[in-house]
């Protein structure tokens, strides 16, 4: 086999090879570093969504001075959330179901500090919310309640933590609470005379209200309120896709619909998406060009020994003995130029990593292993098309 490399390795082409191995190295870590950066966004957008069970948005409509003069809700009837329905990529809608009864929650910090205060809570159907959480107290904790449960799971929005540390706490001598602490401090619940327990599912910035279940707020507007149902104030959309389409976005503006959590938010969401996309995609163009770098240059150097092919399979060389030659030395480039790629996207990733830490406070970056896995995978698939060129060249030639 060393003989016949020897024979058949004449005529390689240094600058050929080089080509292929700076465009190849070039496209490899553009696309290394884009799927890298892509799993650290996609993880970091849907960080809030871990409360829910897809990715969701939340539209209420606005206020007018028209509706405060007359007392007037502003609410969405049917004939509004069946053309919500009809629109593409929209997966489900879910409506709000607001507490009629009221709720007054009981604070304690500890040492005889606390505060107390009213509050109001809302539901959405159980089949948006993920059926098991981990409690902020390290327990597990169902999504699931009624009006003769001794606890209730609860969703709070981020900025109700963040007025109360950075405001109350601040002004009032109270201690601070963390996120990860929230679970240790009790939190009751009173209504109807009644004292319910309080355990933090988690915290959310896209949705500014008390989320409890479904079946408790039902129970509790039967049995506190009179249970009158009211047209929700609030819906809930969900997409099966990674976000929702730009043309949703642009219903919701023209209707006047508000987007909680501001929607350029959702926009600069779906930018980001977009432009990892064509990063990706630029680098897979690099790569492929590569690709057919290599394949004309090794049926170049096939072509240039054709005699010396005819001759060995006439003494009795296989086809895929001729060709393993051609196709190790494939094989030993790919494989270099992408574990050289790998190196130099898992040497460089990190400097970006804490950049966007810095600009995204809860920003945590995914493991890079997904980096070494996706060049593996790539290595594999570059170096199985060009050993399968080259074989079926040699074989050609031999027939």
């Amino acid at each position: 086999m060393r003989l016949l490399f020897k024979l058949l390795r004449q005529n390689i082409s240094i600058t050929q090879i080089l080509g292929f191995v700076i465009v190849n190295l070039l496209g490899g870590v553009i696309v290394l570093f884009g799927v890298q950066a892509y799993k650290d966004f996609d993880e970091l957008s849907r960080k809030e969504d871990q409360l829910l069970s897809k990715s969701y948005i939340v539209i209420t409509k606005s206020v007018s001075i028209i509706n405060t003069a007359f007392g007037s809700a502003r609410t969405f009837s049917q004939k509004d959330i069946d053309e919500i329905k009809s629109l593409s990529s929209v997966a489900s809608v879910g409506e709000f179901r607001t507490s009629n009864f009221r709720v007054r929650a009981e604070f304690s910090l500890g040492q005889g500090r606390g505060f107390r205060t009213d509050l109001f809570l809302d539901a959405v159907p159980d089949e948006f919310v993920k059926n098991e959480y981990s409690a902020t107290d390290g327990g597990r904790m169902k999504w699931e309640a009624s009006v003769d449960s001794d606890t209730i799971p609860i969703i709070l929005p981020r900025n109700y933590l963040n007025l109360y540390n950075f405001g109350f706490a601040a002004s009032t001598g109270n201690p601070v609470v963390s996120e990860k602490l929230l679970g240790k401090f009790p939190i009751e619940l009173v209504i109807g005379g009644r004292r319910y327990k309080a355990f933090v599912c988690g915290l959310t910035n896209k949705i500014n209200t008390i989320l409890v279940p479904w079946n408790f707020v039902s129970e509790a507007n039967e049995k506190f309120a009179s249970g009158e149902k009211k047209r929700p104030a609030r819906l809930i959309l969900t997409t099966d896709a990674t976000e929702f389409d730009d043309s949703i976005i642009d219903f919701l503006d023209e209707k006047g619909y508000i987007i909680e959590g501001d929607s350029s938010h959702v926009r600069l969401q779906n930018f980001i998406y977009s432009l990892l996309y064509v990063v990706i995609g630029v680098g897979f163009m690099f790569s492929l060009l590569a690709f057919f770098m290599l394949v004309i240059s090794i049926l170049l150097l096939i072509e240039k020994n054709k005699e010396k092919i005819i001759n060995l399979f006439s003494m009795g060389y296989s086809v895929q003995q001729i060709a393993k030659t051609y196709q190790c030395l494939s094989i030993i480039v790919d494989a270099a130029v992408w574990l050289a790629a790998a190196i130099i996207a898992s040497i460089f990733y990190p400097s970006f990593s804490m950049l966007m830490s810095t600009v995204s406070p809860g920003f945590v970056p995914a493991s890079l292993l997904i980096i070494w896995i996706v060049a593996a995978l790539l290595a594999v698939l570059f170096a199985s098309m060009h050993s399968l060129v080259v074989y079926c060249q040699v074989r050609k030639i031999c027939k």
